[in-house]
């Protein structure tokens, strides 16, 4: 995928808004990206194309969702994986399961061991 002008815009946009609210330098932004302050400052000017790993890193670090905040994720069908999946968990108990109930987010298992 390639990022526009309008997605740099939209990222350069959001950097300062987040830069003046929360008081942040580029520096600081840059280490907890990993990658130098000039390398930061370049991708933010234009002067190096716009990665994909940078991008949903950067969103992440400011709390902005890309699928809705960047043109391009906006008008394609790529996306960043969001929304509810499933998972099945199994688990092994030291006896013979007598009765099995849920609330919400848990699961309580009662079961009978032979001693």
């Amino acid at each position: 995928m390639e990022f526009t002008y309008h997605d740099r815009q939209t990222l350069y946009d959001a950097w300062m808004s987040y830069k003046a609210k929360l008081r942040i330098t580029q520096i600081e932004m840059a280490k907890r990206l990993g990658v130098s302050q000039l390398d930061f400052s370049k991708t933010l000017r234009g002067d190096v194309p716009l990665d994909r790993g940078f991008v949903l890193r950067f969103c992440k670090e400011m709390g902005l969702d890309p699928n809705h905040s960047l043109p391009s994720f906006k008008s394609s069908k790529v996306s960043v994986m969001t929304g509810d999946i499933s998972v099945n968990t199994s688990l092994t108990v030291d006896g013979k399961v007598t009765k099995v109930e849920y609330s919400d987010n848990q699961v309580f298992i009662e079961y009978v061991k032979q001693l």
